[in-house]
């Protein structure tokens, strides 16, 4: 407390000041509402968007794509020659790759093991694996390591045509995973 008649110096003016600045910014802190925070995206891939509708239709060779969202996954109807295929795509940010196999296991799904591999300025590579459904042989997917865990899905509904569900999914898998260097 400064007394009566007393003579401020320099060092007790900035101490004084000092003093007034944090109660002015205690008090407004404490009376003050904090600005919300943006909500963070349920996914990096939430918007579909990694993977373009051209790169997907080259990988099913369709000659055109209708594309469905919902908050978990992406899907796409594609018009491949006289038959029609289904594209999906889904990312787990909190699944692991164990955790994705042995849920296609127990759900009766024959897995592989498989590594996507890239060669360019050494050979870099990504695990993954192939869920086929011994039921359907049209039916296959790819499930990647890459910041999470992805899934591409194809589903070649008709027969009429000659797609590959294991290649074009495996296509598209490997356009997603990171295997910079």
């Amino acid at each position: 407390m400064i007394e009566k008649g007393a003579v401020m110096t320099p060092f007790s003016a900035r101490n004084a000041g000092c003093a007034v600045l944090a109660l002015a910014g205690l008090v407004t802190g404490c009376t003050s509402t904090p600005d919300a925070a943006p909500a963070a995206p349920a996914s990096p891939f939430a918007d579909c968007a990694p993977v373009t509708t051209q790169q997907i239709s080259d990988a099913v060779h369709a000659d055109s794509l209708t594309a469905h969202r919902t908050a978990q996954a992406c899907f796409w109807e594609a018009q491949v020659g006289e038959g029609d295929a289904g594209i999906s795509f889904t990312y787990s940010a909190q699944d692991s790759l164990q955790q994705l196999w042995d849920r296609a296991r127990a759900g009766g799904f024959q897995t592989e093991h498989m590594v996507i591999t890239k060669h360019a300025l050494g050979t870099v590579t990504a695990t993954a694996f192939y869920v086929r459904n011994p039921h359907d042989p049209g039916d296959c997917a790819v499930v990647a390591a890459s910041n999470g865990a992805i899934t591409w899905r194809v589903q070649n509904r008709s027969r009429t045509t000659a797609l590959d569900p294991c290649a074009a999914a495996l296509q598209l898998a490997t356009l997603m995973v990171d295997l910079s260097p």
